[in-house]
């Protein structure tokens, strides 16, 4: 089985960021769209995993359970996981309630060997 370097890694987070850098965060319940963040680019690639930089907080439009994220650019859509710990993205809270704020503590994005 063939698997990919470090160096291959950081190329593929690289590509990504450069693709993603100023795309849009829609954080979903289902289909229903939660909230929209707009991303401010990435930081460096490190072992094949890019990290956003901070995201600002955005008012909740609908009170449901966030459950996945997608990443929107002109580069297409990249399908995210949405949690509280061990995701791609990582809430406050999975429970959005409208009118509050949505809140990102990171968004990191693996590429694996």
């Amino acid at each position: 089985m063939a698997t990919g370097n470090t160096a291959a890694r950081n190329s593929r987070a690289e590509a990504f960021s450069t693709d993603y850098a100023t795309a849009t965060l829609t954080i979903k319940s289902g289909a229903t769209t939660l909230a929209t963040h707009t991303l401010a680019g990435f930081g460096a690639a490190s072992t094949g995993v890019i990290t956003a930089s901070a995201i600002a907080d955005v008012t909740i439009a609908v009170t449901a359970t966030a459950n996945s994220a997608v990443i929107s650019s002109a580069s297409g859509e990249y399908t995210l996981t949405v949690g509280l710990s061990n995701a791609d993205v990582i809430v406050n809270s999975t429970s959005y309630v409208s009118g509050g704020a949505s809140k990102i503590n990171s968004l990191a994005v693996t590429f694996p060997a």
